[in-house]
């Protein structure tokens, strides 16, 4: 039986990490805990990070054969989310405000994020269009509002 890394530790948020099968790539991620959901996912949704899905033309038809193949490819997925959630609890801040720096894409829709504020909310003016600005830092973008506030805090001038 396979044992998936506990993502306890990990607090419910945005990150970027490096992909540890090749730095030259950010990765990132959303932890949420919900009813429904309790694990580390992609971001944005339809995102992969890591080791390609197989396809079923790609897996023997012997079924024994098959079975070691999706085993296989199962195992190196675990691999894999280990080096992340490792990644991410060894340098949980920096990796919080990676994200921030780096995101560039609308939570709603996903298009690309220009200007400041679109990339202080993270979501674009198109999908904010007609928000209540207190409603909006408050329900819709909280986690990464905060993150994406900080991040500005910290640059030589303040938050723009």
């Amino acid at each position: 039986m396979t044992i998936w890394p506990d993502m306890n530790p990990i607090p419910e948020g945005y990150y970027a990490i490096p992909d540890p099968d090749d730095s030259t790539t950010m990765t990132y991620w959303r932890r949420a805990i919900t009813p429904k959901t309790n694990g580390l996912k992609a971001w944005p949704a339809k995102a992969w990070f890591g080791p390609a899905i197989p396809l079923r033309a790609d897996a023997p038809e012997d079924r024994a054969e098959r079975d070691r193949f999706v085993a296989a490819w199962s195992e190196s997925r675990r691999v894999y989310m280990t080096k992340i959630i490792d990644a991410i609890l060894a340098e949980l801040d920096d990796a919080r405000r990676r994200f921030s720096t780096f995101s560039i894409r609308c939570w709603s829709c996903g298009r690309a994020l220009r200007d400041e504020t679109s990339k202080t909310y993270g979501i674009g003016p198109e999908c904010r269009a007609g928000m209540d600005p207190a409603v909006l830092a408050r329900f819709c973008t909280p986690a990464v509002g905060r993150a994406h506030v900080a991040q500005l805090a910290t640059t030589e001038d303040g938050p723009r």
